[in-house]
């Protein structure tokens, strides 16, 4: 009958000190690449905002692509990149997580130096 309360109360302690240690979770956001708001993209006018303020405002863009056979066009392209990453885990019976990515490009047209044609394109 001792060794069953022994057993009985070193179970007890392993439970209480163990439990609280035994759940896990976490959340992460990574974003990378240059985000344009819709207010920014409210300021750009077809056929009167300049390449040179397009850049003076984003940055540099991610990729700037001259048309052959047209030197005086061009196509800017913006990347943007959202990573949210969420797990737990119950210790030795459980571990799951999601990660979710969105993808953001956005692209303008200069020709002469001056906006001509902007779109976006989300994946």
């Amino acid at each position: 009958m001792d060794r069953q309360v022994v057993i009985g109360v070193l179970l007890a302690v392993v439970v209480t000190t163990a439990s609280g240690c035994l759940i896990v979770s976490g959340k992460s956001v990574d974003e990378s690449g240059t985000k344009i708001s819709s207010e920014t993209m409210r300021q750009i006018e077809v056929g009167k905002t300049t390449e040179a303020w397009l850049v003076a405002t984003l940055g540099e863009p991610d990729c700037r692509t001259v048309v052959k056979g047209h030197d005086d066009v061009a196509i800017l392209r913006y990347d943007h990149c959202v990573t949210k990453a969420e797990g737990g885990a119950v210790f030795l019976i459980f571990a799951g997580g999601s990660e979710t990515t969105t993808r953001t490009t956005t692209y303008f047209e200069v020709i002469d130096g001056i906006v001509t044609r902007t779109w976006v394109e989300r994946g």
